[in-house]
């Protein structure tokens, strides 16, 4: 037994809501209010004032169910845009910045600074900072030390 084929009806009211819907009435606009002052008042959760709010903004939502769309135009701010676009278009990167020249712009100004506090050692004789034990000096002392312990 073959099953019956599905017929799906396209008309201008499953495509286009809004154009198909029937205009509300003033008895359909009091049954929506009454619907929804039966819910509220039922649950008890909303004072009085909220309640009246309430009823007052579905009342104004039942009797306008369409919203008309604005749409407001300016010519002289496609002209402007038209500028400020072409500038955009060539700020954008062609391609993504390599490793070694992101480190670079990043590390740019922190390099080390030159040690020009220099001086030489006046028991060895190497060069080492000034005010500082020469490094050189310090590894002998510290070799003295662990042989004779």
């Amino acid at each position: 037994m073959a099953a019956a084929p599905l017929r799906t009806a396209f008309s201008a009211a499953a495509l286009l809501p809004r154009l198909a819907a029937p205009q509300t009435s003033a008895s359909a606009t009091a049954a929506v209010s009454a619907s929804l002052t039966s819910t509220i008042v039922s649950s008890s959760l909303i004072s009085l004032r909220t309640f009246r709010a309430a009823s007052l903004f579905a009342r104004q939502i039942a009797a306008t169910p369409y919203l008309p769309a604005f749409s407001i135009a300016f010519p002289s701010i496609s002209s402007f845009l038209e500028g400020i676009w072409e500038s955009v278009l060539r700020a954008v990167p062609k391609k993504k910045t390599s490793h070694m020249k992101k480190r670079h712009r990043q590390m740019a100004g922190k390099a080390l600074r030159d040690v020009k506090a220099l001086c030489q050692c006046p028991a060895c004789g190497r060069t080492k900072r000034q005010h500082h034990v020469c490094p050189h000096c310090m590894e002998s002392i510290r070799e003295m030390l662990k042989k004779s312990t």
